[in-house]
């Protein structure tokens, strides 16, 4: 039993349509939802175009390809989105290349008068190769990888066999017709239209995956220095310490702050304070493992949480961050905007809470400034060492 291809091309018309039109909506103006626009645009100009390829028989030639001309242009404009958003910009001369190619061979047909199992192989190898190139571009996105991408990528590739086993009839047969009622041109269309459907709400969901993910970052990542806001940092920090209990291993706490910090901020400026506190992110998530734990607690002061590390084996560490530190000056107009920290380390094992190791490491912070700063204190004794650093000699 056969359906009519003209109501799944109208529901697929109407679906392109809406798409376009909410995402257009949602992208908005800024400059930052290009790829988002694009796609949007490609869904309206999609929709238009199988309006036209619906109403073809009211237009003569050569407007009867008019349609079909605009849903490959449609498809093209969504493989910029595509490339766009796989972060792939570099790409798309080369793609423009290609469509134009395709765009001239179909034109040819057109001029020719071919005939309709002839411009149906050229159409259908079209789509073939653009929806081919998206899929491409989706799998060698350089963000994330998700479920929901890797089904946009199956869709694309589905899409383009479709497309590519109906040229392959239209090949074959003799007197084509494409509204022909035959059982293998229904199946086509039907594919066609679920996997386009399928692409449509793929994207939907990709652009919502990136907006929680965007949702997440902020709740969660200092914006300013790229690591763990406090909020998070005691988070993962109660999560390290659990561990560590369960599994008997050692756990240290470090608290540091940015020595003079106002005085750098008076002398050259806040622009260059917050360069130096997006240093010390930098430098941080340079030199700890990726089992450690750092954040910002606010302003110029932060925290470590060093998994599997007894105070002894914290000690070497937290000199290598302040040694890195030191090294790593911020050039102004007005010279270097040198950084020095002062750290204090605590033992956060034992089944002792989070609160209270960060209280004695944040005790012993403040006697590492009262000592002269630039230093780190592991103990309540301390022997200064010729680096700056307080040393124990149990230690």
């Amino acid at each position: 039993m056969g359906f009519d291809t003209k109501t799944l091309w109208m529901t697929l018309a109407i679906s392109d349509l809406v798409f376009g039109l909410l995402m257009m909506l949602y992208a908005g103006p800024g400059e930052s939802r290009g790829a988002l626009r694009a796609w949007a645009s490609a869904q309206l100009l999609k929709g238009l175009a199988i309006a036209l390829i619906i109403a073809k028989s009211a237009f003569v030639h050569p407007w009867t390809f008019a349609g079909n001309l605009l849903y490959l242009a449609g498809h093209f404009l969504e493989l910029l989105a595509f490339l766009s958003y796989a972060g792939l910009g570099h790409r798309l001369r080369g793609a423009a290349l290609v469509f134009a190619g395709l765009a001239a061979a179909y034109l040819a047909g057109i001029a020719a008068q071919a005939t309709a199992g002839a411009m149906a192989v050229l159409f259908s190898s079209c789509l073939f190769a653009l929806y081919g190139l998206s899929a491409v571009a989706l799998s060698a996105s350089n963000r994330r990888r998700s479920p929901v991408q890797i089904m946009l990528v199956a869709s694309n590739g589905l899409i383009a066999l479709t497309a590519l086993v109906r040229a392959g009839l239209a090949w074959s047969s003799h007197g084509w017709d494409p509204q022909s009622a035959a059982l293998a041109n229904q199946a086509m269309f039907l594919l066609g239209y679920v996997f386009s459907l399928c692409d449509g709400f793929c994207f939907l969901l990709l652009v919502k995956e990136d907006a929680d993910r965007s949702l997440l970052r902020m709740a969660t990542t200092d914006q300013l220095t790229g690591i763990a806001n406090r909020a998070h940092f005691l988070d993962l920090a109660e999560d390290r310490r659990r561990l560590s209990l369960r599994s008997g291993q050692p756990v240290a706490v470090v608290m540091m702050d940015v020595d003079l910090f106002k005085r750098i901020n008076d002398q050259f400026g806040h622009a260059t304070g917050d360069e130096v506190l997006r240093r010390v992110g930098r430098v941080l998530r340079e030199h700890l493992r990726d089992v450690d734990v750092c954040g910002r607690l606010g302003g110029e002061e932060f925290a470590m949480v060093l998994p599997g590390t007894s105070l002894a084996a914290a000690l070497p560490v937290a000199e290598r961050l302040r040694t890195a530190l030191a090294e790593a000056a911020v050039d102004t107009g007005a010279g270097p905007a040198r950084i020095t920290v002062s750290m204090g380390i605590a033992d956060l094992g034992g089944g002792r809470s989070l609160e209270q190791a960060m209280s004695e490491a944040d005790g012993r912070l403040y006697r590492a400034k009262a000592e002269g700063r630039n230093r780190v204190v592991a103990v309540s004794e301390t022997i200064p060492d010729r680096a700056g650093a307080s040393l124990s000699p149990a230690l």
